[in-house]
């Protein structure tokens, strides 16, 4: 399988990630016991029609090679939490079923084998047509009646004309003797309509064995949480609550599967599914935004838009854990290390993952370096800059990879020294697997921003500067720092 960046894939042969993500340290050997079940998990394809037609909707070949790879590594199950359709057009739809009957037809993969589906709407399959990109295609009532699928009964008629099966609002499947609860965009925020049916269906649900739910929106207050956008209202988390061995599969914020947070394990397990379409990094870094907010475009770089950011995760479920492998679907590699949840569920806070996630080095020798450029900002400024460089850490030596960077100018003033500026900054492809990222990083300051003459002082009496940058994982926790040359104002 060809491979862009021109490497051996990372995961196979590396160690699964457990004690770093706080997730426990049990030792699981070949006696485990086999394989019971495996699941292709994707969210957010976002299809378009894009000229009226379901043959040649937009983003199709994507979602094409994940389900490819998903037949390969011989899955049962394909669960999809929302956001096939982008503009929620009829045409997007049919196109995932035919699709999927390409590559399962008949449902099954070569071998005979049935493979399920488990696909659940999100906000766009349903409300889409409401929205600017898509209301530019629907120039009529009738078109809108025609062609969007969340127009009062079109739901129904659709789903069943792509996918082969009946529309319920929320439904139960079992696939091999495991039970897969499904519920639709707009039910989840119904209160207390998720407590309801999994009440209904307790005897199916309850015990140490678990079952795997999928919506739309995150449960408030689990993966990612509290700095995450697009949670929903907390039903769910309080249904879920209730059920230990629940595991929720969830999308919609598009959140990296490169940051850990994004697996959560409490009262019960909730993990983000990302986006095949593109990613969406957190804000407050120098080369990100916070997702939905006005650009203020103070920052001296661009934001990364991570439209060559195609995530998604294959599940293999164990009688004594269950194994996550993140995958990067642009370069067809493991994004990182396996996440490995250890079974029956058991609690690990935000803070206690913290507290075991290794902090990522820099190998011996790196340096930063220091350079004064022409550039613009974040608005197309023209700007003096100072370009600082420095290694990249991509845990390739089997050590942890870093998540962010943080950048300090310490400032000589005078006869005292101070912090005079502090900035953050993601590798430009910390989304795709490691050994596919890039091999340095460079963060930008505008020369305006950094310490200036006094004007009175001789230089050595005056003002003077250095970068301190040290590399950072996703819950904050630093490795060593090191440091530029001094710098004069």
């Amino acid at each position: 399988m060809e491979m862009k960046c021109g490497r051996r894939d990372f995961m196979r042969g590396g160690a699964a990630f457990f004690v770093a993500a706080g997730l426990g340290n049990a030792v699981f050997g070949k006696d485990a016991g086999p394989a019971r079940l495996r699941v292709g998990i994707l969210s957010d394809i976002h299809i378009v029609d894009k000229d009226g037609t379901r043959e040649n909707c937009v983003a199709v070949d994507m979602f094409e090679k994940a389900l490819r790879h998903f037949r390969d590594v011989k899955v049962d199950a394909v669960l999809i939490a929302g956001d096939m359709a982008d503009g929620g057009l009829s045409n997007e739809l049919l196109a995932v079923g035919d699709a999927w009957r390409r590559v399962f037809p008949g449902g099954k993969r070569p071998d005979g084998a049935k493979v399920e589906k488990v696909f659940v709407a999100g906000n766009h399959d349903f409300e889409g047509w409401r929205y600017a990109s898509a209301r530019k295609k629907l120039k009529t009532t009738q078109e809108v009646q025609a062609r969007a699928i969340g127009w009062k009964g079109n739901r129904v008629k659709f789903w069943k004309e792509a996918f082969d099966e009946e529309y319920a609002p929320m439904f139960v499947k079992d696939v091999k003797g495991y039970q897969f609860v499904g519920v639709h965009f707009g039910e989840f925020d119904r209160k207390g309509a998720v407590a309801a049916f999994l009440e209904a269906h307790k005897a199916e649900l309850a015990g140490s064995k678990p079952f795997f739910y999928t919506q739309h929106y995150h449960p408030k207050a689990t993966c990612s949480a509290p700095w995450v956008w697009g949670q929903d209202s907390g039903n769910s988390t309080a249904a879920l609550k209730a059920f230990p061995n629940a595991v929720a599969f969830t999308g919609h914020s598009h959140t990296p599967l490169t940051d850990d947070r994004t697996l959560w394990r409490g009262a019960f397990t909730s993990v983000g599914t990302a986006s095949l379409k593109y990613l969406i990094p957190f804000g407050g870094r120098e080369n990100s935004r916070i997702f939905g907010a006005k650009d203020v475009g103070t920052q001296q770089m661009p934001y990364l838009a991570c439209k060559d950011g195609h995530h998604g995760q294959v599940m293999t479920v164990y009688d004594d854990r269950l194994v996550l492998e993140r995958r990067d679907f642009e370069n067809d590699m493991s994004a990182g290390p396996d996440w490995v949840v250890p079974l029956p569920a058991g609690a690990s806070s935000f803070e206690e993952r913290a507290k075991s996630a290794p902090a990522p080095q820099f190998p011996a020798g790196a340096e930063v370096k220091v350079r004064e450029v022409a550039g613009q900002n974040r608005k197309g400024d023209a700007v003096r800059q100072v370009a600082v460089t420095f290694p990249n850490v991509r845990g390739l030596d089997g050590g942890a990879r870093a998540f962010d960077f943080e950048v300090r100018v310490e400032a000589r003033d005078v006869d005292r020294e101070k912090t005079w500026m502090t900035k953050r900054v993601y590798s430009p492809h910390y989304y795709w697997a490691p050994e596919c990222d890039d091999e340095t990083v460079t963060c930008l300051f505008a020369l305006s921003e950094l310490p200036m003459p006094n004007g009175r002082l001789a230089p050595e009496r005056g003002v003077a500067y250095r970068f301190v940058v040290s590399p950072a994982n996703c819950f904050g926790r630093h490795g060593s720092a090191i440091r530029s040359k001094e710098c004069k104002a």
